[in-house]
């Protein structure tokens, strides 16, 4: 056997290992989220931080990267093999700029932070999280000073969520998209249809069983497969990969149903992505997505794009109709649905504002990094800003600076990715009408059929064997532009309102 095999091999083998021991991280997470007993924290913080502790060391091996090394530079490395190593060499280089002491301190404290921010919350009690969100930033400050690539320093933490994002370029996009937004909020605003508008029909009881029937049955309507995933609930919405043929999501029901439904779509769009992934390229770095942002789009396509739209309420409003004795026609509904109003809750927030909720995000995090925001001024600059993008006060930290769980996570760099899979969505519908221009009648017969295949070909197939940028100019014909969202708005919201 030759040597460029046998390294082969070892690379290979050493990512498996490295993907099953992280399965095993995401089981432990999801654990925490659903049925975890409140009083084993401890040990399951112990547990997360060794795991990912022993996960950082096999990834930071001399064995792993000098195998890769001596594969970048033999010739007779090719196809998926090399793309492979080169994405892999990228990764590598990152993760040891970080020690391992450092991964597992921050592993630990995330999840002490998880577990006081859902007290925090609980109580609306921002110093309750405090302490733990202070240690939090400057760990994620000294993260992005080891990994520390050019120009800002959230350059750093951005790119682990959007490979080749940066502030530099990702800030003008979205002071653009902020100024466009607002114009159009302020003709919909200034609309008779909007200062009379009211949620007659959402404000009705809408039975919690009926909404969890509804919830399973759209899941399975858009493809989701009950022996390859399952549905559990927790406080916060989402999706972990737990395994091959393993996703979990979660949602959650609350009084109107609209929360819950779309909760579900949304979350179910990233399960169906990550069901989808290149078989071939299970248990190597081949076999995610290129970004989070792309993952986002995935979600955010079935959730706004299908989900909000006319065709897909064509299909469902008669069931729901039914199911909550709904005292209306089509008309009205359809409106609810679509009912523009500021929202305090990002997740409960519509299509129009909730960009704005993620630019507040971004400016924040960005203050926070750059040390100009003080931890402790959060709750103050958080109802300051809501204020000025989104036109509400905020009564409590609850339903302010606490309703997200990313920081507790450390997350930060990942909100940007919820705007930019927002843009792509709306390019990716755009294109999928173009390629299908009888796509919407599929979708109000309720068959969505030529909309997974769609998505599997142009966007799941790919796994990260080619970036973002290039999944996006191959679908679309062209990189980011938020101009596409902003034209989808103005053609449906200024229809409805104006």
């Amino acid at each position: 056997m030759k040597e460029e095999d046998n390294l082969l091999s070892l690379v290979k083998e050493q990512q498996k290992e490295i993907i099953l021991l992280s399965y095993s991280d995401s089981l432990l997470s999801w654990d925490q989220e659903t049925y975890m007993p409140e009083k084993a924290i401890e040990s399951k913080s112990e547990q997360m931080s060794l795991l990912s502790s022993i996960i950082h060391k096999k990834l930071t091996s001399n064995e792993l990267f000098n195998a890769v090394k001596k594969l970048r530079n033999n010739q007779n490395i090719k196809g998926d093999d090399k793309i492979m190593i080169e994405r892999l060499y990228k990764d590598l280089l990152k993760s040891r700029k970080i020690p391992n002491d450092f991964v597992r301190e921050l592993s630990k404290e995330q999840s002490l932070a998880v577990k006081a921010w859902k007290e925090a919350k609980e109580k609306s009690n921002f110093k309750i999280f405090q302490p733990h969100l202070e240690k939090l930033v400057k760990l994620k400050i000294k993260e992005a000073n080891y990994i520390k690539l050019p120009g800002h320093i959230y350059n750093s933490l951005l790119d682990s969520y959007e490979e080749g994002m940066t502030v530099e370029k990702l800030t003008p996009k979205l002071e653009k998209l902020k100024v466009d937004l607002l114009e159009l909020l302020n003709k919909i605003k200034s609309s008779e249809k909007y200062k009379t508008q009211n949620l007659r029909l959402m404000s009705g009881n809408f039975n919690h069983q009926i909404q969890k029937e509804f919830c399973d049955d759209v899941s399975l309507k858009i493809g989701l497969e009950k022996d390859r995933a399952r549905i559990d609930f927790s406080e916060h919405p989402f999706t972990t990969k737990t395994g091959f043929n393993d996703v979990r999501i979660t949602t959650n029901i609350r009084k109107k149903p609209l929360f819950s439904f779309g909760s579900t779509i949304h979350e179910s769009g990233h399960a169906l992505y990550e069901l989808n992934m290149p078989e071939n390229h299970k248990y190597d770095i081949l076999g995610n997505a290129p970004s989070l942002g792309i993952h986002e789009s995935q979600s955010r396509f079935w959730e706004n794009m299908i989900g909000l739209n006319e065709p897909f309420w064509r299909y469902y409003f008669p069931k729901f109709k039914d199911n909550f004795k709904i005292n209306g026609g089509f008309e009205e509904w359809y409106k609810e649905v679509n009912f523009v109003s500021p929202s305090k809750i990002r997740i409960e927030s519509d299509e129009v504002h909730y960009c704005l909720h993620i630019i507040l995000r971004f400016e924040i995090e960005l203050g926070l990094m750059e040390g100009k925001i003080k931890v402790a001024d959060l709750p103050k600059v958080w109802n300051q800003k809501m204020k000025e993008l989104i036109g509400v006060e905020i009564k409590n930290d609850s339903e302010g600076v606490l309703q997200d769980i990313h920081w507790g996570w450390g997350n930060f760099g990942y909100f940007p990715t919820y705007a930019l899979g927002t843009i792509y969505a709306a390019q990716l519908y755009e294109s999928l009408k173009e390629k299908f221009p009888k796509i919407e009648q599929d979708i109000e017969s309720g068959d969505f059929s030529k909309v997974r295949l769609w998505l599997n070909e142009n966007i799941h197939k790919h796994g990260r064997k080619i970036s973002t940028e290039e999944i996006i100019k191959r679908a679309c014909g062209e990189g980011l532009n938020p101009e596409k969202y902003i034209s989808y708005l103005k053609e449906k919201y200024l229809k409805i309102y104006v």
